[in-house]
């Protein structure tokens, strides 16, 4: 699993992500007790939340253009600038008691708009530094990474709220992105350069890119799935969670436990996916993603704290071997210079479910009730991955040895010495 980190560019990066990472996870905690000191308002809060995740939705394929156009790390640099000013900014006004709603929104859309440029790129560059004998292990530590620093960081946001206010917590995270931002400026132009020949325009790069998505059936396939489990899964849970550990498990201390058990699970489900490496990665994905299922079906009961922590833990492990074997086939099975613009189209099919689930589960729950909402939130998700999983172009998918491919089918087939097909592309390096 550490093997990637004796790679020195590799190990550069690592450990600017991991900064970032953990100013990441103190700023929602303080950005929504910030809103709610200011003017104790859920709806500007929601407000507040809606403004971080817009520009993420709406750039995100532009996002995955300029990281295949411009120096990826050069995009990253900018994106991670651009969040520093932003959380900055928030922290002054924060600290110095000036801040307004409306502000916090502003700052939060520029905030917003640095992730959807940030993100593919980052995609892209991890082939790039860890090389390609690499990638599912450097996937895998960059979850772990983001995992362990998510249980420590829920801690002291906690803490820095309650005694020296919110505006701090965004401070260290403002300092994150500019420590991600040196390690970056410390990557060398050779290990980030691009040599792809003439680059498209940015329309024209969207439209390849969404073009190299669509061309393919496995893809477009895992993307309907995470769509629709956002959608019927996660949001449910996410929304409808605190609400049954308030009414029904003693509130806070219930669902931050609950929290930590995820993040915990994300932890061991890095170890598993940095040395699991199966022969057909979306098959393993899909059979993986049902250890989400008994969440949302315990909290439908609901069961006690303890027997959600350990669902919890099964989930949060999903969660992680499932996104490290989903971008690692990604980064397998097509080419190189295709990779931030594909993954943006990825990102933005998870991204525009969410709130879609999110804003259905509370009506949904006040209607039927909270039980029959997460009850039939865990049979369609179960039904959902059960159809997936006999689809020929689930299966047709094969792990690391694979080559980048043009689309479904193989530009050169040979047969191994276990009769298995494999793709190969005699251009790639």
């Amino acid at each position: 699993m550490a093997a990637p980190l004796a790679v020195r560019d590799f190990r550069c990066y690592y450990l600017g992500q991991t900064a970032s990472a953990f100013g990441d996870a103190l700023t929602p905690l303080a950005i929504a007790f910030a809103v709610l000191h200011l003017t104790g308002s859920p709806a500007d809060l929601g407000i507040v939340v809606l403004s971080t995740r817009l520009p993420v939705i709406a750039l995100t394929l532009l996002g995955g253009a300029l990281g295949d156009r411009f120096s990826r790390r050069g995009v990253m640099l900018l994106a991670d600038l651009m969040r520093f000013l932003a959380h900055g900014a928030t922290a002054v006004l924060l600290l110095t008691g000036t801040a307004q709603i409306w502000m916090l929104v502003v700052l939060q859309l520029l905030a917003g708009a640095g992730s959807a440029f940030f993100n593919p790129a980052a995609v892209g560059l991890v082939p790039s530094l860890a090389g390609r004998k690499h990638l599912q292990a450097a996937n895998s530590l960059l979850a772990v990474s983001r995992s362990a620093t998510s249980i420590l960081a829920l801690g002291t946001a906690g803490a820095l709220v309650a005694v020296a206010g919110p505006g701090w917590a965004v401070l260290i995270d403002a300092l994150s992105f500019l420590i991600s931002a040196a390690f970056l400026y410390r990557l060398p132009r050779a290990a980030t350069a691009q040599p792809y020949g003439p680059r498209p325009g940015l329309l024209a790069g969207i439209g390849a890119g969404v073009a190299q998505v669509m061309g393919r059936s496995w893809l477009r396939l895992w993307i309907v799935h995470v769509c629709l489990t956002n959608m019927i899964a996660v949001s449910p849970i996410l929304v409808l969670g605190p609400y049954i550990a308030d009414d029904h498990l003693g509130g806070a201390p219930a669902w931050s436990a609950i929290g930590i058990g995820y993040a915990a699970g994300g932890i061991a489900g890095g170890v598993i996916a940095a040395r699991w490496r199966p022969a057909r990665p979306m098959v393993a994905a899909l059979s993986v993603f049902l250890l989400m299922i008994p969440l949302p079906a315990l909290l439908a009961l609901p069961a006690a704290t303890w027997q959600l922590v350990f669902a919890a833990v099964t989930a949060g492990l999903q969660l992680v071997v499932y996104n490290v074997l989903q971008t690692t086939a990604l980064q397998h099975n097509l080419p190189e210079e295709h990779l931030a613009r594909a993954s943006s189209v990825v990102m933005l099919g998870a991204l525009v479910a969410a709130p879609i689930g999110m804003g259905l589960a509370g009506p949904a729950a006040a209607a039927f009730g909270t039980r029959t909402v997460l009850t039939a939130s865990a049979v369609l998700a179960t039904l959902t991955t059960l159809a997936a999983l006999p689809v020929p172009a689930v299966w047709r998918i094969r792990g690391s040895r694979c080559a980048p491919d043009s689309g479904d089918q193989p530009l050169d087939v040979r047969t191994d010495g276990d009769g298995e097909k494999e793709q190969r592309n005699e251009n790639v390096r």
